[in-house]
């Protein structure tokens, strides 16, 4: 069974998302008939806080799992690894996103779409520009978080229910790096409500609404 495929095909792709529960034990996957059958490629976002940034150098298929682990994010009895194709990291870096999949969910997939699917990460998005930026994207209950600063300081997701839970985060974020000398650029669910709640604390802030 493959866990990542893709060929970067110049073509749109049909997408579809994966979605870990609040609880964290589950995952919801679409229904059959939201995956054309006559589609080339699938990308299937996946959205958990199991996910990893990996740089293309130093990622091997063979220990995706056990890269998870490493990180504290080791796969549950029920779930398997997948990873993504290298994206663009920035001045000419790549990275892999590595994720906990529920194992039945995957199977299902792989046995509709096969060697069409590719995996991918809200991770994955967002700047690559080296000037000092905060990036965050919330869906679905996880927010994800970027740092740049002349490179990628920080890549995250994190479990993130309501909006205090983003704030908590981002006074944590503060006591790290200064957030009055970065730019703030947000993605994803109530992406206007979060700008308001924290912009004024950067020094630039464009909102993906």
């Amino acid at each position: 069974m493959k866990r990542a495929t893709g060929n970067n095909a110049p073509h749109a792709a049909n997408k579809v998302s994966i979605q870990q529960s609040l609880d964290g034990h589950s995952f919801s996957v679409p229904k059959p008939g939201r995956i054309p059958p006559e589609a080339e490629r699938i990308e299937a976002e996946v959205v958990t806080p199991q996910t990893l940034l990996v740089p293309r150098e130093l990622f091997d298929a063979a220990n995706a799992a056990e890269l998870l682990a490493a990180a504290g994010l080791a796969c549950r009895g029920n779930q398997e690894a997948v990873w993504s194709v290298p994206r663009p990291l920035g001045k000419d870096a790549e990275a892999v996103a590595v994720m906990a999949v529920d194992a039945h969910i995957l199977q299902e997939l792989l046995e509709r779409a096969g060697d069409r699917v590719e995996f991918t990460s809200p991770l994955l998005e967002g700047p690559t520009s080296g000037k000092p930026t905060l990036w965050l994207c919330r869906k679905a209950g996880v927010l994800y978080i970027k740092v740049f600063d002349r490179m990628l300081r920080m890549a995250e997701a994190i479990p993130a229910i309501n909006e205090a839970d983003v704030l908590y985060f981002i006074e944590r974020i503060g006591g790290v790096f200064p957030l009055s000398e970065m730019r703030l650029h947000i993605a994803g669910d109530d992406a206007e409500a979060l700008r308001k709640s924290i912009g004024k604390r950067f020094k630039q802030t464009t909102c993906e609404s």
